[in-house]
């Protein structure tokens, strides 16, 4: 009779449901919550899993912190806004043509750079010659790897950079251009009606690259001026690109049969 009770004990042991912690019980809810899917679209993160928020416990408490691919999404969405969206789409490495040697080299190059250590990648030189399609495909390998970037269009914003130069307006919209990982300037020192650079404009560019060059920022940079050019227009400038970018600084000759645009192409 005894065995029995005790077999009976050890039965209602076996079956008695277990007693979960606190932080077991807030583990779980943590645990759920980051494996329900969300709706954010244009990137897919499998950390957040498109919700934009991930869920953590700090100090024995449930919080909710921006993921990581909120910096992507906005980048992705500033670059759409930017007009370099559907670029994205069109200029790949895939699509570049690269027919004559000259492009081969640059292709080649251009893929190396992701995989470098450089921070400065420089194209210069004739018009048309695939210069921005080189630049778009480097920025959209970027992406890919969960990098933030941003696209300026060098006269554009110079414009509006110095509109607002004398006011707090300047340096929150020059900071947004000198912080952002990846930052992709077109059309570097591109001027209306093809005038000389002026002080504002060095100036400008100066404290962006500046910037950037302390603080070891990629930096992709196209320009109708070969690096020579912008030597002449500011040395501290030109400088300052060809010691970054080394290996990765290409001066396109001034050759019409290099312009594609004259043979029916989409480069730029």
């Amino acid at each position: 009779m005894e065995m029995e009770i005790k077999s009976l004990q050890n039965l209602r042991e076996i079956h008695k449901p277990m007693e979960i912690t606190y932080e077991q019980r807030l583990q779980r809810f943590v645990d759920k919550f980051n494996e329900e899917e969300g709706d954010l679209t244009d990137y897919d993160c499998r950390k957040c899993r498109n919700k934009g928020v991930v869920a953590i416990i700090e100090d024995g408490i449930e919080k909710h912190r921006d993921c990581e691919c909120m910096a992507i999404r906005k980048s992705l969405r500033l670059i759409k806004k930017s007009g370099l969206g559907h670029l994205l789409k069109m200029c790949t490495f895939e699509s570049y043509d690269a027919e004559e040697p000259w492009q081969q080299q640059i292709k080649e190059k251009a893929q190396v750079f992701i995989k470098s250590k450089n921070k400065v990648f420089f194209i210069g030189g004739q018009v048309g010659a695939g210069k921005t399609h080189i630049c778009t495909a480097i920025v959209g390998k970027f992406l890919q790897t969960s990098k933030a970037a941003r696209y300026m269009m060098w006269r554009d914003v110079s414009t509006r950079l110095k509109a607002v130069v004398t006011t707090d307006e300047y340096s929150k919209q020059l900071d947004d251009f000198k912080r952002v990982e990846i930052l992709y300037i077109d059309d570097l020192f591109k001027t209306e009606q093809g005038k000389f650079p002026t002080a504002a404009d060095v100036n400008i560019a100066f404290e962006l690259l500046n910037y950037r060059y302390n603080n070891e920022l990629i930096t992709i940079i196209s320009s109708e001026k070969t690096v020579d050019e912008i030597l002449e227009i500011d040395e501290a400038c030109g400088s300052r690109i060809v010691q970054r970018a080394g290996e990765f600084c290409f001066n396109i000759s001034k050759d019409t049969s290099k312009n594609m645009r004259l043979k029916g192409g989409l480069k730029k």
